[in-house]
């Protein structure tokens, strides 16, 4: 029982980040408008980008060195941190592409978001799920409770409120976690990069498949449009994610058991699949057409959900190819399936716009899935 609680609490903090991103810009957008909120989005999308660059696959490489060496745990901790600190000043260059009061906001909530995402091992280790989820839950909070309190959208003063929702995550998760008490040992040194490097491709390539549509959307389409893709992508990527929450239960069976108890756990997914994605699919097209009204038909909804039905098939073929090792493989289908997406988008964007992009991601996705189908069938 305690098991299955602690599963669940881990399911639920990892869905509650993206479902309270997608409330605030749900209710962003439809106090403040497109427009406005989308230049919030538009700085922060280049915070987490820098953010996702520092962390250099910290998370995955110090919880594999954490369960090897568990005495010298907060020795990797403070010395692969303060190492990846060397990376912070590169945040400065965001002073070039924005005016310096919006620089400086965002540099500070790059250095604060840097310091909350670094911690994330040590919540994972010691299974402070709870801790995480409660400090996830004040910060929404804080920033969900501002987009009604404030009264006209100010790019600045939403960056401010974002500082404090953070610092305030950031201290309250520390709190929980006491680190500051166990013996301060540390070594700033370049190793650190390097064992962390083929951590941080893993990362970059899954990273590219994903994120890419939405940066070229920022730099090619009007802002107002950014926020209507931003609303759609993640609402669908939602739907998407579940199939990795499903199978939380289910991943130590896919490393112990054999292949033909792992293929009838591919069925009970594939079997839940297409009726999530229907009943996804419509909710989300009743939220943003009768609650946001965005205004977009119904091609746009039938192409989100075929972009979520195709990882509930090859979900549990990454996690066998963990099994065995062969992170390589995983690299080499995601840099394939990014550079697939990236010509897609670029061949419609101009003519379809939005709905060109979806139909790009669409198209992708269901390449990804056939390439690993391929492979796992001749491997």
């Amino acid at each position: 029982m305690r098991r299955l609680i602690t599963i669940g609490m881990n399911t639920i903090r990892g869905f509650a980040s993206p479902a309270f991103n997608f409330l605030i810009v749900v209710f962003g957008v439809k106090i403040f408008g497109k427009a406005d909120w989308a230049s919030l989005i538009n700085v922060m999308l280049w915070v987490f980008f820098a953010t996702f660059m520092f962390g250099w696959g910290n998370r995955d490489y110090l919880l594999r060195k954490y369960s090897q060496e568990p005495g010298k745990m907060y020795h990797a901790f403070f010395s692969n941190f303060l190492s990846r600190s060397l990376l912070l000043p590169f945040a400065l260059l965001l002073l070039l592409f924005f005016p310096f009061e919006i620089a400086f906001w965002a540099i500070l909530l790059v250095v604060l978001t840097f310091t909350y995402s670094s911690l994330s091992t040590l919540v994972v280790y010691h299974q402070k799920f709870s801790a995480q989820l409660l400090a996830e839950i004040i910060a929404f909070a804080i920033i969900f409770g501002s987009i009604f309190y404030v009264e006209t959208f100010n790019l600045e003063t939403f960056l401010k409120i974002y500082t404090i929702a953070i610092s305030i995550k950031l201290v309250t998760l520390s709190l929980q976690l006491n680190f500051w008490k166990e013996r301060f040992s540390a070594t700033i040194s370049i190793q650190e990069f390097k064992a962390g490097l083929p951590f941080f491709i893993l990362g970059l390539s899954s990273w590219l498949i994903s994120k890419t549509d939405i940066y070229v959307v920022d730099f090619y389409l009007e802002k107002s449009q950014l926020a209507e893709y931003q609303l759609l992508i993640t609402a669908f990527l939602m739907l998407q994610a579940l199939a990795a929450y499903i199978t939380i239960p289910f991943t130590k069976h896919v490393y112990r058991v054999s292949e033909e108890v792992v293929q009838k756990i591919k069925y009970k997914l594939y079997a839940v699949s297409i009726p999530l994605t229907i009943f996804g699919g419509f909710s989300i097209w009743y939220i943003m057409e009768y609650f946001v009204k965005l205004g977009f038909s119904y091609e746009y909804y039938i192409v989100g959900g075929l972009i979520a039905l195709p990882c509930y098939f090859y979900t549990l073929n990454i996690m066998e190819l963990m099994k065995n090792h062969k992170e390589r493989t995983i690299i080499y289908i995601s840099f394939f399936g990014f550079f697939v997406n990236i010509s897609l988008i670029f061949l419609l964007i101009e003519t379809y716009e939005i709905l060109g992009i979806l139909v790009s991601v669409c198209i992708t996705q269901w390449i990804v899935l056939l390439v690993y189908k391929v492979y796992r069938r001749f491997s």
